[in-house]
């Protein structure tokens, strides 16, 4: 009984391992898997729509003869290429490190094999959804459900929350297998970024893989914004094979896109789920190469799999130094800015570098004195303007805005102290009215479209909750103020995390984010202990207390450790989060305590949560600010009202700051609520 194309009914069943798609990096995988003995008995299924009965796509990759990839592979490699010419420059042996050719129909039919022979079921569906619950992980398809402990997602990923700093370019590409009227091509050799060919205002160049004298796979690709045109590509390679090869027929053609992007797809959310392929991130930047990568990961994930080692299952992942993401940034970012000094820089690299060196380079396999010996001897003046770039995306001029207006600050402070205090009052109303209170103020719109309706429902209940809590506050204020830390310091964690794109799907997550919100909270009120202490005073009615300056210093110190802790585990100081942060945080050592709460309130969470709110609405700021205005002037009438009612409209004083963090706390409860749901909800 064959498997191939029959549904098997699973009710009932719950598989050891799913496959979702069974693209190159999934049929490595389970290739790897299916060879180990004591895995190839597992309950295995896969889900795959697609019938993978067509060549749609070409694996190449180079490799010295003895790489495990090699001698692993070799019934799948169809052609081997020892030598190599680059843009029509001179014949280079390559023969310790040749280039191997692989095509889809292939890798699929031997996937095939091994799924009939192992009688792993294949569903012909497409998924729609997963729910985890209690390690088990179930998957509604359009045709029902199928359960796993664990699944190894391929499908492609989205990137609907593309950061500004990030780049997004197409490796966009159209191939034609061709077969010529008399010899042509020397079978030995294949020809790459050959850019003598129209450019059309991206970095194009021509592909050349021979399978005889006679045939060969010829393939127009395209680094750009814009995917290439099937017509166009067409139209340029019928030119280039008639005046070079002469007459010819087509026997096949293939087409696709490869994203080059400096964004990295988080871990899946759900411990069982691993995600793999270009969801995995094994798809290089500034090349598009893969292969190599996909089958270095499959080899890892069934090591740990023998081992039994599934504890943090789903945050597998391949490492790679960071200043080769760093390189691959800079290219794309020339790539995207000025697409036409892509074939000066190619052309330029594979002249002055020997290949077997433009190799090691590709595969992130040289030393850092390598790394400079090439890059002096490409083209300075782009590699630097997009360094420029790259600083000042990667660590947003925010924050040297927030520098420039600590020093205005403080030189006003030295110059004229009420004056400074003025200023400081100006730069947080400022930004309470552009980020503080609007970011709070869209909570409506966060978990979708809703009618009119439901609008004043959502509003009657947000009032309320606002109001319940400011009753709260004024008969248990104590009681009301522990909360309101408890709940802040997880709304910042939960924030911050998300800004790093660290998932918060288990408890330790969880407790890491409360743990780094209430770091924050605890830094910004210890290095301001005296004005803290007054504020706590009258938001609470409790007698105040003093504390010696050397454990004062030390509560500082163990609040910025406890930060720092959070943030080296979840790998922030790698993606440079930790820069910002640590800034605000200390820069506000520097001004009271009002002006030291703004700059992180406004200039790091604020911000952030805007940012977040304005990429998953698919909304611009002015839209935005639209959206939210009605609801900002409602915040501000309910401040209003608050001051009102305690007498103090009019002053400028710590009574005055008091009944603000108290509004902050009423109108902050059901924030924290709907934006926790927001972030949990991806969908939105």
């Amino acid at each position: 009984m064959t498997t191939k194309n029959r549904e098997i009914d699973a009710k009932g069943t719950i598989f050891d391992f799913v496959f979702i798609g069974l693209g190159a990096s999934n049929s490595l995988l389970l290739k790897s898997i299916s060879e180990q003995a004591t895995l190839s008995t597992k309950k295995i299924a896969i889900i795959e729509a697609d019938s993978k009965n067509t060549n749609d796509k070409t694996y190449c990759f180079w490799a010295e003869p003895s790489a495990p990839i090699v001698t692993e592979l070799a019934p799948l490699i169809r052609y081997r290429y020892d030598s190599i010419i680059i843009n029509r420059l001179p014949q280079q042996v390559i023969n310790n490190h040749p280039y191997h050719y692989i095509s889809s129909i292939d890798l699929y039919a031997y996937t095939s094999q091994l799924v009939q022979q192992h009688h792993y079921p294949i569903y012909r569906h497409k998924v729609e959804q997963i729910e985890s619950h209690a390690g088990i992980q179930t998957i509604h398809t359009n045709k029902g459900t199928i359960q796993s402990y664990f699944i190894f997602d391929s499908r492609p990923p989205t990137y609907k929350d593309l950061l500004k700093k990030e780049v997004y370019l197409h490796q966009s590409f159209y191939g034609l297998h061709i077969k010529c009227d008399r010899d042509v091509f020397d079978e030995n050799s294949f020809e790459m970024m050959n850019f003598n060919v129209d450019q059309n205002e991206f970095t194009q160049f021509i592909y050349i893989l021979p399978f005889s004298k006679r045939e060969a796979l010829i393939e127009l690709t395209r680094f750009g914004s814009q995917k290439i045109e099937i017509d166009y590509a067409k139209t340029i390679l019928s030119e280039k094979i008639h005046k070079d090869f002469g007459g010819y027929e087509v026997v096949a053609d293939e087409s696709g896109c490869i994203p080059m992007t400096t964004f990295l797809q988080p871990a899946n959310e759900i411990p069982g789920i691993l995600n793999t392929g270009s969801r995995a991130n094994l798809i290089k930047p500034s090349t598009g190469y893969g292969f190599k990568n996909m089958f270095a990961f499959s080899k890892m994930v069934t090591n740990h799999l023998l081992k039994d080692d599934l504890e943090n299952f789903n945050q597998l992942s391949l490492k790679s130094k960071p200043r080769f993401k760093f390189y691959d940034h800079l290219l794309l970012i020339i790539l995207l800015k000025w697409p036409h000094l892509g074939k000066s820089i190619f052309s330029t690299l594979f002249k002055q570098q020997n290949i077997k060196t433009v190799f090691s380079f590709l595969d992130e396999k040289t030393s850092l004195f390598q790394e400079i010996k090439i890059f002096s001897r490409l083209p300075f003046k782009p590699f630097l303007h997009a360094t420029l770039i790259y600083f000042w995306k990667f660590f947003q001029p925010r924050y040297f805005y927030v520098l420039l207006l600590v020093l205005t600050y403080l030189m006003l402070q030295i110059w004229n102290e009420k004056l400074a205090e003025y200023f400081g009052y100006f730069i947080t109303i400022i930004g309470l009215l552009l980020f503080g209170i609007p970011h709070g103020a869209v909570d409506q719109y966060l978990q979708g479209e809703k009618d009119k309706k439901q609008h004043a429902v959502f509003i009657i209940k947000y009032i309320v909750l606002i109001g319940l809590f400011y009753a709260l506050w004024q008969f248990f204020p104590l009681l009301s103020f522990v909360f309101f830390i408890l709940y802040s310091a997880f709304h910042f964690g939960e924030s911050e995390l998300e800004d790093a794109n660290v998932s918060l799907a288990t408890i330790c997550a969880k407790f890491n984010a409360f743990l780094m919100g209430l770091s924050i909270v605890v830094l910004i009120v210890f290095s301001h202990f005296e004005e803290s202490n007054v504020i706590i005073l009258k938001m609470t009615h409790v007698p105040s207390f003093k504390i010696h300056s050397s454990l004062q210093f030390s509560g500082t110190v163990v609040a910025l450790a406890t930060l720092l802790l959070v943030m080296f585990r979840h790998n922030l100081h790698r993606k440079n989060k930790a820069i910002g942060i640590i800034t605000l945080l200390l820069l506000g050592f520097f001004t009271p305590l009002e002006f030291a709460f703004a700059l992180y309130f406004i200039g790091q969470h604020s911000f952030n949560a805007w940012q977040h709110i304005k990429i998953r609405l698919a909304l611009g700021s002015l839209p935005l600010y639209k959206k939210a205005l009605p609801y900002t002037l409602g915040a501000l009438m309910v401040f209003a009202l608050m001051l009102i009612y305690s007498n103090e409209l009019l002053s400028l004083n710590k009574n005055y700051l008091a009944h603000f963090f108290i509004f902050l706390a009423c109108i902050s409860c059901p924030h924290f609520i709907f934006m926790h749901f927001f972030y949990k909800n991806k969908n939105v």
